[in-house]
Order: structure tokens, then C-alpha cells, then sequence
């Protein structure tokens, strides 16, 4: 699945790559043999992963951090400093679309470069061309890309690929850090200087993506379409005009402005949060269309076995604070909070330690795989040892009377 992601990355010379995937651990493990001067790390979880990543980068490796979409948000805090810090060595952020999670939003927030790709040569496209931006202009730069670019069909006729221009095995070269504070310091007066050099990389971004081979345009009627995406645009009648954009942010503008000008109506088929739509600098004739997008209903409060279930919808391990809270809220309500191994490394220690210190009582189940003694030596540590193994969730119901902080764990996903 992940293989052909991994296989075009090493292609471009990556020197380290990073994850929090052990499916991409183990798919990179395979492929050591072939590529043996690269280094690879599966991490605890997206900051660190990001940060080791950022960090080979600045010491002028061409690196890449393969997250998903989704994982890309837990590493925000290094993600937003990225843009300004800068790098030496090329570096991608790689987001692999597993659910309906974007990270199109991203580039105008964070500042740094977002591409997006949906089959295997648009991804090596993509690739060749990040790399390029990210060593010319000193700057992460993210792909957005399908869990299984080997099975997405391309809705456009793109450029070919050259395969011989468009990979590269690069030879191992020795690390080098250059000591520079005004770049790595965050001090008031060398981040505005930061800022307008950031400004400055921005727009020469945005003249590199205006003939971008990604960026395809198909004209026929005088309706048009914007979009960053295949799907959902059999839709429309077949005599539409379709201006496809793989460069969300910067956005092309000269090109996506002289699309506008021949139209006489737009649609734009965007994200929830329209990353396009918003940088579209005259707006006269677009009008707004969101694909696939239904009307949600409030999720009910979810009930198991005398439980009220929380999961970690805000984050990995936030079921943990979030019982906290509605138990010192609400003592006598019975809460079930529901979490997985990896969540507990990424985030739910110092939320279960919090839990300890404030004498909250709850029952944590903690679905596991390999991690089960760990997660029990560290709670020992804290002095914690009310933890019991079950073999079936639905053992859970047994502890719903209990007064004090309990935890289950049980074997498997729910």
C-alpha cells in the first residue's frame, strides 16, 4: 500500500525519512537493502517525528516526514515555526489522505507551500518539484497525496514524466550545521526580518507554481470549475471548462486569473475550509460549491454498557482529559474513556499523571497491541497499580460501579 510512496521518495535522494506509521517502518525496512544510504525512524508520535525530520533538514540532509492528514495536526506547534526557521536540505511533509481530514488549510495558516496529488504520477511530480522549491527557497513544502496513489485514476491528461530528470539518487554527503542566530533565534527583531523574507519566498513560490505541469487546464464551455480534486465532478455537464490546481498555496493567480476572465461563472469545488476560494483575489463571478458535503446532525452522547463513552476526539489521549473534566463536573455520572497505546505515549501521560494529582476517578480502557507492560510499568512508576487485562470489551461492565480510577486494557481496535 505504502510502498510506492516510500520507492519515489528514496528515488529523489532522501537521505532520512520519518513516521509514525510501523506499516511505512516496515515497507522502508524492506527496501534498506536497495537504498542503503538512507536512515529511517518510526517515532512515538507526528511532533517528534516532525521535529527529527526539521531538524536533518536544517543540517542540509534532503529529508521527508510521511504523516497522515490527520497526524500533520499534532505537530502543529513545530509545523508553524518551520516556514520562518527554514531549511538547507530539501524537506516534505508527506500527508497521506486516509480519511476525510485535509491539510489544504495549512498553507495559508502555516505559511509553507501545499501540493496536492491523487495518483502515482502526479505524486512523482510532485516530489521532484517540492524538493526543488524546498532547497530553492530554504522551505518545507507538503504533499497531500491518496493512501494508494498506485490505484487513483487521473481525471486529466498530464504532462509526462521525464524519468530520468524527474528522480534522483543523490550520493551521500557528511552533515553540515551553519551557525546562524538572526535564523534560529525567535527574538522579536530577527522574526520581522524572518516575516519579510518569508513574504518575499511566498510570492517567488507562487511565479514557480504558475507553470507548474501539475496545474492542467481544459477548455470548453464558458462555466468553470476550480478544483483541487478528481472526485465529484461528474456532476457537471460535460461542456464545462476545468482549471485543475495541484499548487493550493500560493495559489497561481495569474494563471487561475486569466481562467476567471474567460468565464462568465466559476465554481470552486473546495475544502470545508476553501483554501482556494479565499485567495482568489477577484471574486465576481466565482460562486461556491463544496462536493460530498451533507448537512451534520449532532452525534448523540454514545452509551456502553451503563457508560458514557468519551474518545479522543480532540486529540490522541483527550477522552483522558475530557473525563477528568465532566467528573469533577458531574461526580456521580459513570464515564468510560476509551484510548489506544500509541495515544497514550503521544499525549495521555501527562493527562493521566494530572488525573492522579487532581484524585479523579473515572474507568480508562486503553485498547493495546504490543505496548500493554509499558503502559503498566510506567503507571507503577506513578505509584498507580488499580489496572486490570480483560479479554472481551464487554467486560468492561463489571467495573461500572467503581468509586476510584480504574484502568482496563484490552486487546484490539473499537
Amino acid at each position: 500500500m505504502y510502498e510506492r510512496i516510500c520507492r519515489l521518495l528514496l528515488n529523489n535522494g532522501v537521505r532520512l525519512i520519518y513516521t509514525t506509521n510501523r506499516v511505512i517502518g516496515n515497507t522502508l525496512k524492506k527496501l534498506e537493502k536497495k537504498y542503503p544510504s538512507f536512515h529511517f525512524e518510526v517515532s512515538t508520535n507526528e511532533k517528534i517525528a516532525y521535529e527529527l525530520a526539521l531538524t536533518g533538514s536544517i543540517a542540509t540532509k534532503r529529508t521527508a516526514c510521511v504523516l497522515s492528514t490527520e497526524g500533520i495536526y499534532e505537530a502543529l506547534d513545530p509545523v508553524m515555526s518551520s516556514a520562518y526557521m527554514g531549511v538547507l536540505g530539501g524537506f516534505l511533509i508527506v500527508c497521506i489522505r486516509e480519511t476525510e481530514e485535509e491539510v489544504t488549510p495549512l498553507g495559508p495558516f502555516s505559511k509553507l507551500p501545499v501540493m496536492v496529488s491523487e495518483n502515482e504520477d502526479e505524486f512523482a511530480r510532485a516530489c521532484f518539484f517540492g524538493y526543488s522549491i524546498s532547497e530553492k527557497y530554504e522551505i518545507p513544502v507538503i504533499i497531500q497525496t491518496a493512501i494508494d496513489i498506485a490505484h487513483q485514476p487521473s481525471a486529466f491528461s498530464l504532462q509526462p514524466l521525464n524519468s530520468k530528470l524527474e528522480t534522483r539518487n543523490s550520493k551521500p554527503s557528511s552533515s553540515r550545521f551553519v551557525k546562524n542566530p538572526s535564523r534560529w533565534a525567535a527574538t522579536p527583531k530577527f522574526r520581522f526580518q524572518l516575516h519579510k523574507e518569508l513574504n518575499s519566498k511566498i510570492e517567488k513560490i507562487r511565479e514557480e507554481f504558475e507553470g507548474y505541469a501539475g496545474n492542467v487546464k481544459i477548455k470548453k464551455g464558458k462555466t468553470g470549475i476550480i478544483t483541487d480534486r478528481h472526485s465529484g465532478l461528474e456532476f457537471y455537464d460535460e461542456d464545462t471548462s476545468m482549471l485543475y490546481i495541484s499548487t493550493v498555496f500560493p495559489l497561481p493567480n495569474k494563471l487561475v486569473n486569466a481562467f476567471i476572465e474567460k468565464m462568465d461563472k466559476v465554481y470552486v469545488v473546495d475544502g470545508p475550509y476553501h483554501p482556494i476560494e479565499l485567495q482568489i483575489q477577484d471574486r465576481r463571478k466565482v460562486i461556491m460549491e463544496q462536493m460530498g458535503k451533507a448537512h451534520k446532525r449532532p452525534k448523540p452522547e454514545e452509551k456502553m454498557y451503563g457508560f458514557t463513552v468519551l474518545r479522543d476526539i480532540l486529540g490522541p489521549a483527550s477522552s483522558i482529559n475530557m473525563a477528568h473534566g465532566i467528573k469533577k463536573l458531574e461526580p456521580d455520572k459513570k464515564v468510560l474513556a476509551i484510548t489506544y497505546e500509541d495515544h497514550f505515549f503521544h499525549s495521555g501521560m501527562p493527562a493521566f499523571v494530572n488525573t492522579l494529582y487532581n484524585n479523579s476517578s473515572y474507568v480508562l480502557l486503553i485498547m493495546t497491541n504490543t505496548r500493554e507492560e509499558e503502559i503498566k510499568r510506567i503507571m507503577k512508576g506513578c505509584g498507580f497499580s488499580n489496572f486490570f487485562h480483560i479479554n472481551a470489551v464487554s467486560e468492561v461492565e463489571k467495573f461500572k460501579d467503581r468509586k476510584d480510577l480504574t484502568v482496563l486494557f484490552c486487546r484490539g481496535i473499537i
